[in-house]
């Protein structure tokens, strides 16, 4: 559930900031690819407002906090890879590689090592195919809400929902 937003501009890093629901300490697949396209949202919302050849090395000058659990990556791309090799290699949500947990790096077989990266890119790609097609389709409302924060820095819930509508908000800055 979505509570604040919040834009803080900094010359380091930004990042989404995903934190959890209550006590929550286990997560559905479907859960977790909504995190991957969380995370490749960031990279595909920098590809449609710069540019994709201005695309940065993750340092984004939004930085948004939404009520989902933070992950703690340096980069959008990093964020998700991680989250992708987990849920292949560790929670066995690969229905190529199937309820496997593959041995330590070091001891995986080059055959096993490569299907891992080739699900993990699988991961990847279609969370970010996913996202390019939400951002798209609400290009209209992502400006809307890009501006409010430039604005605003910060939007509580009602706020966003306004702001998505079009509508103004009675408030100074």
């Amino acid at each position: 559930m979505l509570h604040d937003i919040t834009m803080v501009i900094t010359m380091v890093t930004t990042q989404v900031a995903q934190l959890p629901e209550m006590d929550e300490l286990q997560w559905s697949r479907k859960q977790l690819l909504a995190r991957l396209d969380v995370a490749m949202g960031g990279r595909v919302a920098e590809e449609m407002v710069f540019g994709a050849e201005n695309v940065t090395s993750g340092m984004c000058v939004w930085y948004i906090l939404l009520s989902i659990y933070f992950l703690g990556a340096s980069s959008d791309v990093d964020m998700a890879s991680k989250l992708a090799r987990v849920m292949v290699t560790k929670y066995a949500m690969s229905d190529v590689i199937g309820p496997v947990a593959p041995l330590e790096d070091d001891k995986t077989s080059p055959e096993m090592s490569n299907l891992i990266e080739q699900e993990v890119k699988r991961f990847t790609k279609e969370a970010y195919d996913r996202a390019t097609h939400v951002l798209q389709s609400h290009a209209v409302e992502h400006r809307r809400l890009a501006e409010a924060l430039l604005k605003y820095e910060t939007l509580n819930l009602e706020e966003i929902k306004l702001v998505i509508k079009g509508k103004s908000l009675n408030r100074t800055l």
